[in-house]
């Protein structure tokens, strides 16, 4: 009996310092990244822009170069970017074909998706963030896109849709 008892108290003990050295992971749900305006930095010589509002800095050379084939200099005078709910930045530039997707990681920004607008690229890029996707604006000729992690389809315009009706 008294073998039964030191059994007990033992397990007992043995379990109670593994149950408290445990760690308990905490878990917040329905997280919203987005912020509701975009940001437009400039370049420095060097390529990095920053954005302190909403600490964040990189390197535009990688988007240059993928958008030009060319780093020798700097040729993108103006950066456009916004971040959607689910965490993701959305980069562009005037007069660029793509919309480059990234993932935050840790120290980085890693690409997710290339997403096509048109060949020709646009002059006057703007993002808006909407309740469902981000919008992608060209300010010279009244086109818009909607742009999600994964896609972009390009809207009809308002003034069309008016000619339906």
């Amino acid at each position: 009996m008294k073998s039964f008892i030191q059994t007990v108290t033992m397990i007992s003990v043995i379990a109670a310092v593994l149950l408290t050295g445990c760690k308990q992971s905490m878990v917040i749900s329905k997280v919203d990244y987005s912020q509701s305006i975009e940001s437009v930095l400039q370049p420095d010589e060097d390529g990095t822009v920053e954005d302190p509002k909403h600490g964040i800095s990189f390197n535009i050379k990688p988007i240059q170069y993928a958008e030009t084939q060319d780093t020798s200099s700097i040729t993108t005078k103006q950066v456009r970017y916004i971040r959607g709910q689910e965490g993701y930045y959305y980069i562009t530039a005037p007069d660029y074909k793509n919309v480059y997707v990234m993932a935050p990681e840790k120290g980085k920004l890693v690409l997710k998706e290339t997403l096509k607008i048109t060949d020709e690229g646009i002059s006057k890029p703007a993002f808006n963030q909407r309740m469902t996707h981000i919008q992608l604006l060209n300010r010279s000729t009244g086109e818009v896109w909607q742009v999600n992690a994964e896609s972009i389809k390009k809207e009809e315009s308002q003034m069309a849709q008016r000619e339906v009706n």
